[in-house]
């Protein structure tokens, strides 16, 4: 099913301003006390966080979640604060935007990506965020603006609950002005300081990761050269959240001077992962077949990536056939074989289970600790009702749980995998674990109560159930409470 990419945006803005508005903001004292502390920072990052996961919105296919993830802690692991955490997020939705908010949490938009040409441009995007997180920029505007801000959020999400609740046609254009209004008030307009900062911070980041530095420049001028030569589009978020200037592309350039010339590392699927987002994001109006083959025609782009995206496009649409045409035509690198192999595995399992069962094997003996590899052939051998299939992907599944231990949807596949697996004790467990991590500990407590009911529980489940009670329910706030309960009590009423 095709997703409206305005409407996810407009529910992003949703998430985060409701995330602000319910969070209790500290109180910043006396007038010299500006900045919000380190604490307060990641209590913001991940109250919006959790509620990016509870609404899906956070990509969580693993081959693009996996490339953002790690090209920003590359950048991070280069930046001038390498302890720093970060979280960075893909979002599905064509808009030419990206923000950093306090704490480290870096959302990038789909769109945004699509129209950069090289790894190091999008780089230079993220390491241009990073920077602002690092030097504290967006923690000192929210605690200079806050105590302004959260009444008039308040009366705007009240407005936009109205809406909602009403039948009328006309609601959706009342949101969606709501919503404008919120961007408005939400959006932080850095000082021309800070973004001259986080330019100059961003290229060194750039430089020392290995990436051209000269990215953040290309980028940034291209975005500007787009707006100026055809006047009729809109101004793209990313030039009003960030405003731009001749001067500030200019200097970027000038900055490159400094370095002493090095080998750029790019990574070798930044090509597979642009042609992936661009065929998952797609909407219902664009010819993606007509796209891709005039792109090969002309020589756009790394041909092997354009093949795979036509693979991945026509698996999409069940011509299973056409889609393992396309993928005996691919050349892949090294680093890029792992994705063409997935895709292969995927389209052979709609077509011959144990030719993709072989597949599957080789991959994984091939790559037995690859996050990407894990959970794509976890989710394929999910598909099978053979216990041993789902065995082995329960084997893949806690593996990345186990690198990834606060990560809620590998916890949610887990739950998936052990209810295939018919161990509902299990499921619940990793049910609650997942709720418990998008910080929803009422419903986490009263998953775990439900499963202490179970005569079937043996001793050492009930001591681990009993662990995670103990362990979650000091953590329920009264809020969550109170709107869990009236939550059971509309449901009872209906």
């Amino acid at each position: 099913m095709k997703k409206n990419p305005q409407m996810l945006l407009l529910l992003l803005l949703l998430v985060i301003t409701s995330a602000t508005a319910q969070f209790k903001l500290p109180d910043l004292g006396n007038p010299a006390d500006k900045v919000l502390s380190a604490d307060d920072e990641q209590r913001y990052r991940q109250n919006i966080k959790q509620q990016m996961y509870q609404y899906n919105f956070v990509m969580t296919d693993p081959i693009v979640a996996s490339y953002i993830y790690h090209l920003g802690y590359r950048l991070a692991a280069n930046s001038n604060k390498p302890d720093q955490p970060f979280d960075f997020f893909l979002v599905p939705a064509n808009v030419i935007n990206a923000s950093a908010y306090p704490g480290g949490l870096i959302v990038v938009y789909s769109g945004l990506l699509l129209q950069t040409d090289s790894e190091s441009e999008l780089a230079g995007v993220l390491a241009h965020e990073i920077a602002h997180v690092n030097q504290r920029h967006i923690s000192r505007m929210l605690a200079k603006q806050q105590k302004a801000t959260v009444p008039v959020l308040l009366g705007m999400l009240a407005a936009i609950a109205a809406a909602q609740s009403t039948n009328s046609g006309d609601a959706p254009v009342a949101i969606a002005a709501s919503m404008s209004a919120i961007q408005q008030q939400l959006a932080i307009n850095f000082t021309r300081y800070h973004e001259y900062e986080a330019d100059r911070v961003g290229i060194n980041t750039l430089h020392a990761s290995g990436l051209n530095p000269e990215g953040m420049a290309t980028f940034f001028a291209k975005l500007m050269q787009k707006n100026r030569v055809d006047p009729r589009y809109q101004l793209p978020e990313y030039l009003r959240t960030h405003p731009l200037s001749i001067n500030r592309v200019t200097e970027a350039r000038n900055r490159l001077n400094a370095f002493t010339p090095r080998p750029v590392y790019e990574s070798e699927i930044y090509d597979y992962v642009k042609q992936r987002v661009r065929v998952l994001t797609v909407d219902e109006y664009t010819d993606l077949e007509a796209y891709f083959t005039g792109a090969l025609k002309q020589g756009q782009s790394d041909p092997n990536a354009l093949m795979y995206g036509l693979a991945l496009l026509h698996y999409l649409d069940n011509d299973f056939a056409q889609a393992w045409a396309w993928l005996q035509e691919i050349q892949a690198t090294p680093k890029a074989k792992h994705l063409v192999d997935l895709l292969k595995v995927e389209v052979m399992a709609q077509m011959d289970r144990t030719r993709a069962k072989a597949l599957i094997d080789d991959v994984l003996r091939w790559y037995p600790d690859n996050d990407v590899v894990l959970e794509t052939t976890a989710q394929v051998m999910l598909q099978s009702k053979e216990l041993a299939w789902v065995d082995e992907a329960i084997k893949n599944i806690r593996k990345l749980v186990l690198s990834q231990p606060e990560n809620p949807h590998y916890y949610e596949l887990l739950s998936i995998a052990y209810l295939n697996a018919l161990k509902p004790i299990q499921a619940g467990e990793a049910m609650a674990r997942k709720e418990h991590h998008m910080g929803r500990n009422y419903r986490a407590v009263r998953i775990l109560r439900n499963l202490k009911k179970d005569d079937g529980l043996d001793y050492y489940q009930s001591a681990e159930i009993n662990a995670l009670i103990a362990s979650y329910e000091p953590l329920i706030t009264d809020r969550e409470r109170q709107q869990e309960i009236a939550a059971d009590r509309g449901i009872g009423r209906r």
